[in-house]
């Protein structure tokens, strides 16, 4: 997957050794075996990993960024699923909108 790196993730990456074709050679049930192994270790129930992805998106959301540019630094290929996890997300800002008028 090709995504684009803002912030200081991108610097992090600039910075890494290039002894390898991609940025984060793990092996993705090792990351998430991982994170599971973290958040027990803290005792944190109810938080799958997901729910960081979730996070990120409602980062660049508040943020402004468009659903189309979230999609692609969050890695979303399906904007449909995008769109419901945003339409969760911020149901409030409907009222807002509405009581701006």
């Amino acid at each position: 997957m090709i995504a684009p790196l803002l912030g200081e993730s991108f610097d992090i990456e600039v910075k890494q050794p290039n002894e390898n074709k991609l940025i984060f050679p793990y092996n993705p049930r090792s990351v998430s075996a991982g994170f599971q192994r973290v958040r027990n270790d803290l005792e944190i129930k109810d938080l799958p990993y997901h729910d960081l992805r979730r996070e990120g998106a409602s980062k660049l959301f508040e943020q402004g960024y468009s659903i189309e540019e979230v999609s692609q630094v969050i890695g979303y290929r399906n904007l449909n699923i995008l769109w419901q996890v945003c339409s969760q997300l911020f149901p409030h800002k409907l009222h807002d909108k509405l009581n701006q008028k």
